[in-house]
């Protein structure tokens, strides 16, 4: 069994009282949070002719890690990418000409107005997707391929990990909640913050919890640490 770290402390008068831990729920770490490594990455790199597109569609960080594997010039292609963190991964690796969207799948048809219809984008997904902007872009008469590039599936090596009945739980993707209510459950004593409303809806029904302002994990721990301060 994986222990919790100590919990640190807050003052209250006299009295040193313990913040409430903070659970991140997601693929990769963050400073202030206790990690739950929930998710396990597989890359598939699939045969790719980059060649045939004008540009590419990233809709998360995994994606963007993905094209280190390709030879191709990739980084002159125009890169639409669903949110900031995903675009300054995809700067960090060499794109050059990049547009983002709200954070959102849904506001990717939008970043695509306004550009040449007569050109094909690629789409590189995990197996499993959350959002079906794909055919709402493809009714405006866009043409988008579809690769699959990654899977994810629930990392068992956390299944015994204990988790605080008072903890602040983060969930970064409807997957990670999936995975995290296979083996631990959503206590009624635990606050929950969502990174974005796709998220959000994923919880099972019942369960209260708190939207981060945007769909980062800097923003959504944020709110765990205030959230945590008022007890």
């Amino acid at each position: 069994m994986i222990l919790a770290p100590s919990r640190p402390q807050r003052l209250s008068g006299n009295k040193a009282l313990p913040l409430r831990p903070i659970y991140l729920i997601s693929k990769t770490p963050y400073e202030g949070a206790i990690h739950i490594p929930i998710l396990t990455i597989s890359f598939l790199n699939p045969s790719i002719d980059f060649t045939h597109y004008q540009g590419i569609i990233l809709t998360s960080k995994q994606a963007v890690l993905v094209l280190k594997n390709y030879s191709f010039d990739w980084n002159h292609l125009q890169c639409i990418c669903v949110s900031e963190g995903t675009a300054a991964l995809a700067r960090e690796v060499g794109a050059v000409n990049v547009e983002v969207g709200d954070g959102y799948g849904t506001s990717i048809p939008s970043v695509l107005k306004g550009k040449k219809r007569d050109g094909k984008w690629l789409y590189l997904r995990p197996k499993i997707v959350a959002s079906d902007w794909v055919e709402a872009a493809r009714e405006e008469g866009y043409e988008i391929d579809e690769a699959i590039v990654y899977e994810t599936t629930c990392n068992e090596e956390t299944a015994n990990m204990a988790v605080s009945a008072e903890g602040i739980l983060i969930f970064t993707s409807p997957s990670t909640i999936r995975c995290f209510i296979q083996n631990h459950p959503i206590l009624p004593t635990h606050k929950v913050v969502a990174i974005g409303t796709t998220t959000q809806n994923a919880l099972p029904a019942g369960i209260a919890s708190h939207l981060s302002s945007t769909t980062s994990v800097e923003a959504a721990v944020d709110l765990a640490r205030q959230i945590a301060s008022e007890g």
